[in-house]
């Protein structure tokens, strides 16, 4: 069993496989004794899993696993007596969590907590391409109901799935229901059917989701935030040209809590330390 953090990442690196792409990655997180303004790197090709914060050598008390490594998830993890949080999503105001030289005043002062509480924060989210590591990317396509991906597409490019024809309402009323939130926001017509759907497994990096939405087997693109000058805009371009498209936003942390309940759960099966899924606020409320 893991005594570290960074023997736990290890273990998990080797069970959930390789990552499905390497090419656009920042420094592999090292160990503490390189350590740069609250994160350490080393080793370049690797892409956004490892450690974030704090000590990844430190033993291993107790692990929360969360959306995103929020203050308040932070905090739950103190209570908790863990020292180890695993967040899905960036955690320190920059897409890849790269180290900030001169934080903003929340930022520092969420810093400060990390260090003083010694917790180390393990960021894990890119897709991996073993049979475990599919389970934690397909986690929100299967939560609506979504059962097998079409085979041939790199997972780190999306999912594509085949469906009976669906009003894109009742997509977003599954959609809602499984990740508890009402803020999600849609681009076409609600009453269209959809045929096919792909779900975003990345939606960062700029003209990322064309070419899902502009397959002729996809109708319905479903990610957790995009560029709006970008996709948004390419998909009402398709809707003006006559185009039988739609585009959902379901929030990107809110997105992503199916996977951090799955992830929480085969942790059980690999490690004899506590492991807590502590849910994440989105932060987005509905006003009338």
């Amino acid at each position: 069993m893991a005594e570290t953090g960074n023997d736990l990442f290890d273990t998990i690196q080797a069970a959930l496989g390789a990552e499905a792409h390497r090419h656009r990655g920042i420094d592999a997180p090292g160990r503490r004794d390189l350590a740069i303004a609250g994160g350490s790197y080393r080793a370049p090709g690797a892409l956004v899993d490892g450690f974030r914060a704090g000590d990844g050598d430190a033993p291993i008390k107790g692990i929360v696993v969360a959306a995103r490594a929020s203050t308040a998830v932070l905090r739950r993890a103190q209570q908790l007596g863990a020292n180890i949080v695993i967040s899905r999503e960036a955690f320190l105001g920059d897409s890849q969590d790269r180290p900030v030289g001169k934080p903003e005043p929340a930022l520092a002062e969420k810093i400060a907590f990390i260090e003083k509480n010694a917790i180390a924060v393990l960021r894990l989210q890119d897709a991996r391409i073993a049979t475990e590591g599919v389970a934690i990317t397909t986690a929100f396509s299967r939560a609506i109901g979504l059962a097998r991906p079409k085979p041939g597409l790199n997972l780190a490019d999306g999912l594509v799935y085949a469906t009976a024809p669906t009003r894109v309402v009742d997509i977003v009323r599954r959609v809602k229901k499984a990740l508890g939130t009402k803020t999600v926001r849609l681009v076409g017509d609600p009453q269209m059917a959809v045929r096919g759907v792909a779900v975003a497994t990345e939606s960062s990096r700029p003209n990322a989701l064309a070419p899902l939405i502009s397959r002729r087997d996809v109708n319905l693109l479903i990610a957790g935030e995009v560029h709006e000058t970008e996709t948004t805009a390419y998909v009402m371009d398709a809707i003006a040209l006559g185009e039988r498209k739609a585009l959902l936003l379901v929030g990107s942390i809110a997105k992503e809590e199916p996977a951090a309940r799955e992830l929480s759960s085969w942790l059980k099966t690999i490690t004899d330390k506590p492991v807590t899924y502590v849910p994440s606020n989105e932060g987005l409320i509905e006003v009338a």
